[in-house]
């Protein structure tokens, strides 16, 4: 028995590589595995996602300063900087050796000592870099090395130790003898976690899709060849086992090049996150976690075989039918309805849980999302069925789709769904954005540690000669206790608040600037967290990253269309049609599934949107129209895209001589 099932998974291996000829057979095998690639790498990427945050997380804490006293070591006083460049982040540290046995910070040789500094790669960078004009009197050190990986959280991180005589004198500065603490990470309040579910289920569930749409390539030709097995007296067994075996070559194809691919978007990685992540990612940083890759990989190719024994239904009931290119019958809706009812009675069930990571709660999101491909045939099939009349292009794309909706229903599946959830996403955004106070204007709180009158003049002077400061009001202060008539000014504080427009975000650099190192510079009145901002940014490269995924695939699967149809292409054109309606026909085959897809997408993203808001946290929901309408915008380029590449191809496709027969 198992010899047996060795043979016909082996036959169907064989007629993936031969059947129809060998050059369209490796040309539809090539298109399958690209599709599984494709998916290979998202899958990938996503299971990184523990390994990659645990080791920036890990890192960010191993440069802690720790107070604690160590033997042989002579502490430093350093006290703890979070400044900021146009909106980028700019932590560090001010140290103050008070020997020559320094502790050792990670990543840097040695620690800086007055007048001397050691900087991150990119900020090296970008002092010398145009951008970084405003930056450099806030580094006027001597530099005396750069800091390695082992201290900094990505590639791009703008990080810092600057030696000074004066952080002693500091408040908050701590007499420090060695680095390394526990990473701390703030848990993530209810809103937060919603949208990293959504985003990452609508990152991986388009994935499968688009496994089972590569699986399904050229399904015409391989019903027609599986049918004529049947009829030769292969049994149910045998042409179910000959299906998996065609499947299972494209998957393991799609497998490997899925792998290569993600070897060369993991080198590419830290070119291409600076805005992703707070610092940019490393290359070494993206391992994928085995314990989920594994399981996720194997299921690749046993989804790729289940959906390939599922489309038999036909072959292995009724063969004759599939030869002779029979009537299909009419899809029946309530089936495919079930899985969105299962999920939204499960976010119901969870009304008021507050728990995103709630199981139910993950499960009712799939569902729902996973219903949207389900749904697209049936309605794609019941709007082709009743378009009528129209231009002769019109016309041949609606009787294409009356003859074969599901081909492209499953070309616009990835598409629908990663709109729903792009769609639920940003709702769930917006709803979060909206709970956060106005950010209203930049309030800047800049506060100066003098030691001296001098100090307090040279401050006020200074910053009263920057561009709208001149009627900033300086307060000053002396530490308590001192006598009016003999003030002490050491440790004294002075500092100034102002308003900066928006419009001029120059001035707040340079009041950071004139503050320096001997103080500090906060924006106040915003109240903003940046931590919806930081998920949403990741969320949407996901999200954009799998949109491309899914023009990606469309452009694959009508790329096999064409080479399929090319025969009734080529008659076409030996008949008379112009090139001109055959291109406009390929548009409106694309197209009207598409506005069909997006119908669906807005239905289903809405509709988890308000489940996910109104039934889990308890909050009213919020309609982003702009981001709808860009979405749907998005889905119309990709059609027009799509079309002009394939252009091409069809020219190649309608050619007389695929009239031929030997």
């Amino acid at each position: 028995m198992i010899r047996r099932w060795i043979a016909d998974f082996a036959l169907g291996m064989r007629l993936a590589l031969g059947g129809g000829g060998v050059r369209t057979a490796w040309a539809r095998l090539a298109l399958t595995a690209a599709g599984v690639g494709f998916g290979v790498v998202v899958l990938l990427t996503a299971t990184s996602l523990p390994h990659m945050l645990g080791a920036r997380a890990d890192r960010s804490a191993g440069r802690t300063a720790v107070a604690v006293a160590v033997d042989g070591v002579d502490p430093v006083y350093a006290a703890e900087r979070d400044d900021e460049f146009r909106g980028r982040g700019l932590p560090g540290y001010l140290v103050q050796p008070t020997g020559p046995r320094l502790p050792a910070a990670p990543g840097v040789e040695r620690l800086p000592g007055p007048g001397e500094a050691v900087l991150s790669p990119a900020l090296a960078a970008l002092l010398q870099s145009p951008e970084g004009e405003l930056l450099r009197p806030r580094f006027t050190q001597r530099v005396i090395g750069t800091i390695g990986d082992a201290g900094l959280t990505g590639p791009n991180e703008l990080f810092f130790y600057i030696g000074s005589a004066t952080v002693a004198t500091q408040p908050g500065a701590l007499t420090v003898s060695g680095f390394g603490g526990e990473p701390v990470r703030r848990g993530l309040d209810p809103l937060e976690l919603l949208l990293v579910v959504v985003g990452a289920t609508t990152c991986l569930v388009p994935v499968f899709v688009f496994v089972v749409t590569s699986t399904r390539l050229a399904a015409a030709a391989r019903d027609r060849r599986l049918a004529a097995l049947r009829l030769v007296g292969a049994d149910r067994g045998q042409v179910r086992r000959i299906a998996a075996g065609e499947a299972l070559l494209g998957s393991f194809g799609g497998l490997v090049a899925g792998g290569a691919l993600f070897l060369l978007v993991r080198a590419l990685v830290p070119r291409i996150t600076v805005s992703a992540f707070r610092g940019g990612i490393f290359a070494a940083d993206v391992v994928p976690d085995w314990r989920l890759a594994v399981p996720a990989l194997l299921a690749l190719p046993l989804l790729a075989c289940a959906a390939a024994v599922f489309a038999l239904r036909r072959v292995v009931v009724e063969p004759l039918g599939v030869v002779r290119r029979g009537t299909r019958v009419r899809r029946k809706l309530w089936w495919r309805l079930l899985p969105a009812v299962a999920g939204g009675a499960l976010l119901a069930v969870r009304a008021g849980a507050e728990d995103a990571l709630d199981p139910a709660v993950i499960a009712g999101v799939v569902l729902v999302l996973a219903a949207v491909p389900l749904v697209l045939p049936w309605l794609v099939e019941r709007v082709a069925g009743t378009l009528r009349g129209g231009s002769p292009a019109w016309l041949l794309a609606v009787r294409r789709l009356q003859l074969d909706s599901a081909t492209a229903a499953r070309l616009v599946g990835g598409i629908a769904v990663v709109l729903a959830g792009s769609i639920a996403l940003q709702g769930v955004y917006a709803r979060a954005e909206s709970d956060q106070p106005p950010a209203g204007d930049v309030r800047v709180l800049a506060t100066a540690f003098a030691t001296s009158p001098a100090d307090v003049e040279a401050f006020t002077t200074a910053l009263h000669a920057l561009p709208g400061l001149a009627a900033i009001p300086v307060v000053t202060a002396t530490c308590a206790g001192c006598a009016a008539d003999s003030p002490q000014w050491t440790n004294g504080r002075l500092s100034a608040n102002a308003t900066i427009p928006a419009a001029g975000p120059d001035v707040v650099e340079g009041v950071r600037n004139v503050v320096g190192w001997n103080g500090v510079v906060a924006s106040l009145g915003t109240g903003r967290d940046g931590t919806y901002a930081l998920i949403t940014r990741v969320l949407s490269v996901g999200s954009v990253l799998v949109l491309l995924l899914a023009a990606g695939s469309l452009l694959i699967a009508a790329w096999e269309q064409l080479r399929e149809r090319r025969r009734s292409l080529a008659a076409l054109m030996a008949n008379g049609v112009g090139r001109g309606v055959l291109a406009r026909s390929l548009l409106w085959q694309l197209a009207i599934p598409v506005a069909v897809a997006v119908f669906v997408a807005v239905l289903a993203g809405l509709g988890l949107d308000w489940l996910l808001l109104t039934w889990v946290v308890h909050r009213p929901m919020v309609v982003d129209l702009a981001t709808i309408g860009v979405l749907t915008a998005t889905a119309a380029a990709a059609v027009l895209v799509v079309t002009a590449v394939t252009l091409p191809v069809l020219w190649r496709s309608a050619g007389l001589e695929q009239l031929r027969e030997e």
